[in-house]
């Protein structure tokens, strides 16, 4: 029995060395690959088993950002193929600045996080990746959009009145004219703050013009004298009133003279002498205007109510 466990045993190991002896055979053997690298093929036979390894055989040198397929640490196998893509270097524009990365088979994408840049969503990209005009290339426009308000001013127009109460070659300013606004609504597109697109959006009048009213005279001495002791007399119940922002009920703007009337007892037009008013002109009528009732006009609401209400004789002049 002994002499037969004795066997079993030599024979056990007898067959552990063989099978060390063959992997490491196998491990030491040669095997072909086939490197691409700068623009040729280079075909060799590598003992290394790991594909830095047999770069390292080859004395290829890698950069840091230099690409290898598969990566260094893949196992060698025999028919192997390697290729090695060198990092080229990209010129890149942003934000004022310029800034140079490396990287093996640019792309958009890889350049700009190469160079840490998240893109805005209206951002743009230009890029010259293949080098036609020298040097790789990529530029990011930062693109913004800006909602803005112009005002343009309107101008006033000047309306002319006749005045009676003026003397020829005389004039006065009834009120004055204010600008109007319009407003223009724009979107905006700048890169990199030049603007390259305004968009018209809407266009709206935030304030209307208000005429400027001008009074000329129209009378000479010589017919104020002969007016004033001719006509009909009234007596009537006066009150006042001021500036509502509205025209007459003929279509011209209030100034001191004109007065309110029930055309029924004095057509609108009727040249008048108001005691204590003074001169005026029938060019305006009122609700509570109705028989033998005034209204005299007056610059401000302090003078109105000053006025308050009074009885007055009015002359007709004709």
């Amino acid at each position: 029995m002994v002499p037969d466990l004795r066997y079993r045993a030599l024979r056990a190991s007898f067959l552990l060395v063989l099978t060390l002896w063959s992997l490491v055979s196998i491990g030491w053997a040669e095997r072909e690959i086939q490197i691409h690298v700068d623009g040729r093929v280079m075909e060799m036979a590598t003992r290394s088993w790991t594909v830095a390894g047999a770069l390292e055989e080859a004395g290829i040198r890698l950069g840091p950002e230099d690409l290898v397929i598969p990566e260094p640490s893949s196992p060698v196998t025999p028919g192997l193929v390697v290729r090695v893509e060198r990092a080229v270097p990209v010129r890149v524009q942003v934000d004022g600045r310029e800034q140079q990365v490396w990287v093996a088979v640019p792309t958009v994408a890889q350049v700009l996080a190469a160079a840490g840049i998240t893109l805005g969503p209206l951002d743009r990209v230009e890029a010259d990746l293949a080098g036609t005009e020298g040097e790789a290339s990529l530029r990011v426009f930062r693109v913004r959009q800006e909602i803005e308000v112009e005002r343009e001013a309107i101008p006033y127009k000047v309306e002319r009145q006749a005045d009676f109460r003026l003397e020829r070659g005389e004039q006065k300013v009834v009120r004055e004219g204010r600008e109007g606004i319009r407003c223009y609504k724009y979107r905006v597109t700048k890169e990199d703050g030049r603007v390259v697109k305004r968009e018209l959006l809407d266009t709206w009048v935030e304030a209307q013009p208000r005429s400027k009213v001008i009074a000329y005279g129209t009378r000479t001495p010589e017919a104020v004298a002969a007016m004033a002791g001719t006509g009909k007399i009234l007596e009537v119940e006066a009150t006042a009133y001021t500036h509502t922002g509205n025209p007459t009920a003929t279509g011209i703007y209030p100034y001191r003279g004109i007065v309110a009337v029930d055309p029924r007892v004095i057509p609108l037009g009727t040249r008048l002498y108001v005691e204590g008013y003074g001169y005026a002109w029938a060019q305006d009528t009122g609700g509570l205007i109705k028989g033998h009732r005034i209204d005299v006009f007056m610059e401000t609401e302090k003078e109105a109510l000053q006025w308050g209400r009074r009885r007055v004789r009015v002359h007709i002049l004709e």
